[in-house]
């Protein structure tokens, strides 16, 4: 693979993670500042014949059986706390849990409020981040304070609220707000 098809193939799977979706030609040159369709066409052919993309309906589609996501820090499942940067790390993941799109980080899991929900420490949380969930869906929020916390949410009244799935943890009123919603956990057997 050339350094040029590298590149390319390298910002379409940034843009199929960040927007959810294989781009258009247009948004291909826009992207890469390539001034002509054609260009983007000779260019998306290549990496088919090279076996990198396939042909989906009208559009294109990335042939990868893995892909990585950022590992960004931890996520308390107990007492929260402050949220961490970029570890500078990334955490490679088969190719079908992007299928959705959106983009997706990885926290490691601190603690045993989610025990009850097979969630242990030290568990890679996979998240979509979004500022949107529904009523039993397990997410992370930020609280006031900043810091962050994995926990189910639940409606109770009017309300929502942060439950853990552990009996031995109390739930937390708000105000906090979703910043992802959980879509996977891996966990290393040692």
């Amino acid at each position: 693979m050339t350094r040029k098809q590298k590149k390319l193939l390298d910002a379409l799977a940034d843009m199929v993670r960040r927007n959810g979706y294989f781009p258009t030609v247009r948004e291909i040159a826009a992207g890469l500042r390539l001034s002509s369709p054609a260009t983007v066409h000779a260019y998306l052919r290549r990496l088919a014949v090279a076996g990198h993309l396939r042909r989906r309906g009208n559009s294109w589609e990335l042939v990868r059986d893995r892909f990585s996501v950022p590992l960004v820090g931890a996520v308390p499942a107990g007492s929260p706390l402050e949220i961490f940067e970029s570890l500078g790390e990334e955490v490679e993941l088969p190719g079908w849990i992007a299928e959705r799109g959106g983009e997706l980080l990885a926290l490691r899991v601190q603690g045993q409020s989610m025990r009850d929900a097979y969630i242990q420490d030290g568990d890679l949380a996979l998240v979509r981040r979004t500022d949107r969930a529904d009523a039993g869906h397990m997410v992370v929020a930020r609280l006031p304070d900043g810091s962050i916390t994995l926990k189910r949410l639940k409606r109770q009244g009017e309300e929502y609220v942060l439950v853990p799935e552990n009996p031995e943890f109390s739930p937390i009123a708000g105000p906090f707000q979703v910043v992802g919603r959980l879509v996977g956990v891996l966990r290393r057997y040692r």
